[in-house]
């Protein structure tokens, strides 16, 4: 049967074991640790040994001092009289075995030489027939002769058919001081060395499942690995524990005596000295240890050297050593008495010059273990400490962890208040908006007995950034308020906890107190967000990095760094590079989970904004993947982020595909959408959708609201929303569309005003506008929005007439270049085309779809005809024979039109002569029905009427089919209508006047 993780070794035994069979033998020594297995190896070598013919003959050492000198030799000879043939045992030298035997008297005493050579010539007799192998087992124990003869025997057997095997603990052996040590040098310089060390955690696993007969998964087994150290006499006794119900940690009885017997071995200042450490945990620092120990440095080295030999702990590097396994270090913990007192003398050690040598969380857990030991300050001060430190490292359940014991801890009410808010706010942002909602309301209470204005403000703030807002979150924020500004006005929400953050802030620089400081610049800097608010966020951000070094907060000051970009971004500064170059470095030089995860979200923020849009798509990838395994909750933030990156690309089909499940306002992402594909009538019901009332995420998302709205106006050709939304971002000229803590960088605000500028017709204005957002956006190396500013711009300059050819291609050439495949393919220009039974329309950057239809067909031919006037006969019927443009035979000829000119004028005569108003009534009646018939035959300005008039029945046709397509064209693309009725005309003959150049 395979040895688990022994591959190695037993080939090691059955090589030596085929050699002996072949041609000579040797010596092979096995170390190792207790229960590593030596015997299990050593027993199936001699199982494959006499499955191939040999003679196996073993003995074992006894730990006694009543052994008998040569004890194993003594059970060797013993197996082989009992093993050999009457010839072979004939051939031995009975008298000097006799000894061994107990047949001599006793108080005969062979000489050594030759009892070593008796026993070695009676192992090379037995040889002779077969191989022989002789097992000596725990040498360790062994007197000195016995060792002796091994090595007489290895020495004069080398070149027979006898393989010597022994096993030891080598640990014990090259203690100082054992008696054995100096023997051991020379059998080892002439022996094969097998050393067997703890399996891996793979090999655990395998071992568990052997042993139980259920494998268990991987996180188990590898803490049974670091438990026992691979060990496999400790795995297999905890495996069994584990198949019975008990808990893994827990120590078998025959491991215990195992570790104790060990243990026993040390002399006592080594003991003592690993007892100590085991309070400092599985892995310690020398210098740590000396301090808790009160011993002199060079003196615990001496120490932990001999620890290192009896193979208990092992040296890590850097002065660190770690125990072998958990289990030696949990037998010495268990023997501790006034462990708590031992905790608090960790806590007072790595104070002061040796603080850089334990994690934080190391010493929360002394100060949690310490108990009443420590001074209440001091150990919810670590507790705190270690849960700002796991934070940043995004191990959420760590941080609340100690946030939950520096509560059970803390007796002072503001102590517990400001852990409570903490407790609340880590786990929101862990996304257990339920468990957060409960240290909120305990935090509520507690304040509310205390009868504190400006803990009562920091709460209310406090609670309306990070829980979902409701009636008892307004109530408070009104109280608070009221208490520590004045009587609340009739305002939004946030414009409550604007003013409450901002006096909050006073006070707090007035008492120099940094953490109701860093609370309030927190909150003015999150309830600011909003057009015009960067440069004020910008400010706060210095302040809240001044705080942050001040009070040591990295998480703080980390966050400062990345919000300062996204204000300098909205500001339109180029200068957000640097800035974003030193919030990255920073993180990787920290190497935090939680500041690894912001700086890839950062990254793929700005390689997207570049147009690196493969860069962003893998740096977004790992930050899901970071942000996944680490439990960070940013749902909403990472539907926006993926959003943002395929609408920058047109990926419309991905687009379609996000979950917006849960996502504030997914008709703004939708309506956004449609848009994008020309799709303006889905996009006005994604905007009637929006309700102004809800304001949750308004001032967060107001910027994309007015990026959608602008976007739609354009689109719309709806004047009223465009006059409406340039008066709301005139005064932003200059600064960037920034939404979502910078999730969404939606352009510069100069490039929407131009969209607006274009749906009012204010062309002059548009090409000034849009000028101004393409300089912005090579400003700031913003190369897919440079592309939107110019493809908007060609579109302008059309609107004045200008050339715009050049423009146009280079529009085409970089939309390509980027992958921005919504306009590579379609490029720059406007279109008019169909494919199969549907015409695809675009105009100023909207398209719309439309199917077949006469009127499309009439427009496409004059769009095709710019300034060039097209027969109504010819849009009718392309295929009319010429005859069918001049008309039929005049309805009148020139003979008939004379008499009735004839016959007109004698009327007027007769009417001015008529005396008889009867009679003039008469002629009257008579002259009105013959020019009737006149205008009947005749066409306007006099032109005569010819009989079946093809071009006439074409006139009216050809303009009621171009109308209906136009009355159509309103619902799906009512920019382009509104175009064409300007620039067209229609009659007998039709014209397209306009600029525009569309693609058919």
């Amino acid at each position: 049967m395979r040895l688990i993780g022994r591959d190695h070794p037993s080939g090691v035994l059955r090589a030596e074991i085929d050699r002996a069979a072949r041609s000579h033998g040797g010596l092979v020594l096995v170390a190792g640790e207790p229960g590593i297995g030596k015997t299990t190896l050593v027993t199936g070598a001699a199982e494959e040994a006499r499955r191939r013919g040999a003679l196996v003959l073993g003995g074992s050492c006894w730990d006694s001092d009543t052994a008998p000198g040569y004890w194993p030799w003594v059970q060797v000879v013993r197996a082989l009289r009992r093993a050999a043939t009457p010839d072979e045992w004939a051939s031995v030298d009975h008298e000097r075995l006799a000894v061994l035997l107990g047949e001599a008297p006793a108080n005969h005493a062979p000489e050594s030489f030759p009892l070593y050579d008796a026993v070695t010539s009676a192992l090379v007799a037995a040889s002779q027939h077969r191989p022989v192998v002789v097992v000596l087992e725990d040498l360790h124990w062994a007197d000195l002769a016995s060792l002796r003869l091994l090595e007489f025997a290895a020495r004069h057997t080398w070149f027979e058919r006898v393989l010597l095997l022994g096993t030891y603990r080598d640990a014990e052996v090259d203690a100082d001081g054992h008696p054995l040590r100096p023997l051991m040098a020379p059998l080892l310089g002439r022996a094969t060395s097998v050393t067997l060390t703890g399996l891996s955690a793979a090999e655990v696993g395998e071992l568990m499942a052997s042993t139980a007969g259920r494998a268990p998964d991987a996180d188990l087994a590898a803490a049974v690995h670091r438990w026992t150290g691979g060990n496999p006499f400790f795995v297999e006794q905890t495996a069994r524990l584990w198949q019975s119900g008990a808990p893994v940690p827990a120590i078998a009885p025959g491991v215990r005596d195992a570790l104790q017997r060990r243990l026993s071995l040390l002399s006592e200042p080594v003991g003592a000295l690993l007892t100590t450490a085991s309070v400092l945990g599985r892995e310690f620092h020398r210098r740590v240890l000396a301090a808790t120990a009160a011993l002199p440095v060079p003196h615990v080295d001496r120490l932990l050297d001999q620890a290192a030999q009896a193979r208990l702990v092992r040296a890590l590097g850097a002065g660190r050593f770690s125990f072998a396994h958990d289990l030696v270090r949990e037998t010495l913990y268990g023997s501790l008495e006034d462990v708590a007192a031992r905790h608090a003398a960790v806590v007072e050690a790595l104070s002061g010059d040796l603080a850089d040598q334990a994690m934080p969380g190391d010493l929360a857990r002394h100060a949690h273990l310490a108990g009443e030991r420590l001074p209440e300050d001091r150990a919810v001060d670590l507790m705190v400490a270690a849960a700002r430190d796991a934070s940043t490292r995004t191990a959420v359940e760590e941080a609340t962890g100690h946030y939950r014991r520096a509560l059970d801890r803390a007796t002072d009410p503001h102590r517990r208040l400001r852990l409570e808010l903490a407790l609340a706010r880590e786990l929101f942002h862990c996304g257990s908006p339920g468990d957060a909602a409960g240290h909120f309301d305990a935090a509520v209470a507690l304040v509310r007995s205390l009868g504190d204005p400006q803990a009562l403000a920091r709460v209310a703030l406090t609670r309306y950034r990070f829980a979902d807002p409701d009636d008892t979150g307004l109530a408070l924020l009104r109280d608070a308020h009221a208490a520590l500004v004045g009587p609340p006005p009739e305002e939004p929400p946030e414009v409550l906890a604007r003013r409450l953050s901002v006096r909050v802030a006073e006070l707090a620089r007035v008492g120099q107190d940094d953490d109701a400081l860093a609370d309030g610049l927190w909150a003015a800097h999150d309830t600011a967000w909003g057009l015009g608010t960067a440069a004020q966020r910008l400010a706060l951000t210095d302040e809240l990095t001044a705080v942050a070094r001040r009070t040591s907060d990295r998480g703080s000051l980390h966050f400062a760094a990345s919000l300062r970009w996204v204000a300098l971004v909205e500001l339109g500064d180029p200068r957000y590079l640097d800035q974003v170059r030193a919030f990255v470095a920073e993180s990787e030089r920290a190497a935090l989970p939680r500041f690894e995860f912001a700086a890839l979200v950062d990254q793929a923020i700005i390689a997207a904004f570049g147009g690196r849009f493969t860069e962003a798509e893998s740096l977004l990838a790992r930050a899901d993947a970071l942000g996944a395994e680490e439990n960070t909750g940013f749902r909403m933030m990472h539907v926006h982020l993926w959003w943002a990156l395929y609408a920058l690309q047109g990926k419309f089909a991905e687009l379609d595909r996000l979950d917006l499940t849960g996502y504030p306002y997914p008709d703004l992402l939708r309506g956004l959408g449609a848009l994008g594909r020309g799709d303006v009538a889905a996009a006005r019901v994604h905007l009637a959708s929006h309700d102004p009332a809800d304001d949750r995420f308004q001032r967060m998302f107001e910027p994309l609201w007015q990026r959608f709205r602008a976007h739609f106006a354009h689109a719309a050709g709806d004047r009223a929303l465009a006059a409406e939304v340039r008066a709301e971002l005139a005064p932003h000229r200059g600064q960037w569309l920034v939404s979502l803590y910078g999730c969404d960088l939606s352009g510069p605000v100069d490039l929407w005003l131009g969209l607006v500028d274009l749906a009012l017709g204010r062309h002059d204005d548009a090409v000034a506008e849009l000028t101004a957002a393409l300089r912005s956006a090579e400003l700031m190396r913003a190369r897919p929005w440079a592309v939107e500013a110019r493809r908007h711009l060609v579109t302008a300059l059309r609107a004045t007439g200008s050339p715009v050819d050049a423009l146009g291609a280079e529009v085409a050439r970089e939309a390509a270049a980027l992958g921005m495949r919504h306009l590579a393919d379609r490029g720059p220009a406007d279109e008019f085309h169909r494919d199969g039974d549907v015409w695809s329309l675009s105009y100023a950057g909207a398209t719309a779809r439309m199917p077949d239809s006469k009127g499309l067909r009439d427009l496409h031919v004059l769009l095709g005809r710019p300034g060039t006037p097209v027969s109504a006969v010819d849009l009718l019927d392309p295929e009319a024979v010429p005859s069918a443009r001049s008309g039929g035979d005049p309805v009148l000829d020139e003979e008939a039109k004379a008499a009735y000119r004839r016959r007109l004028a004698r009327l007027d005569e007769e009417i001015d002569q008529a005396h008889d108003d009867d009679r003039a009534a008469a002629l009257d009646r008579e002259r009105a029905a013959l020019l009737a018939e006149l205008r009947s035959a005749a066409g306007l300005a006099g032109r005569t009427r010819r009989l079946g008039d093809q071009a006439e029945r074409a006139r009216k046709t050809v303009t009621a089919r171009i109308r209906d397509a136009l009355r159509k064209m309103d619902e799906r693309h009512p920019a382009l209508a509104a175009h064409l009725r300007e620039h067209l005309s229609t009659g007998s003959t039709c014209v397209y006047s306009g600029q525009v150049h569309f693609r058919l």
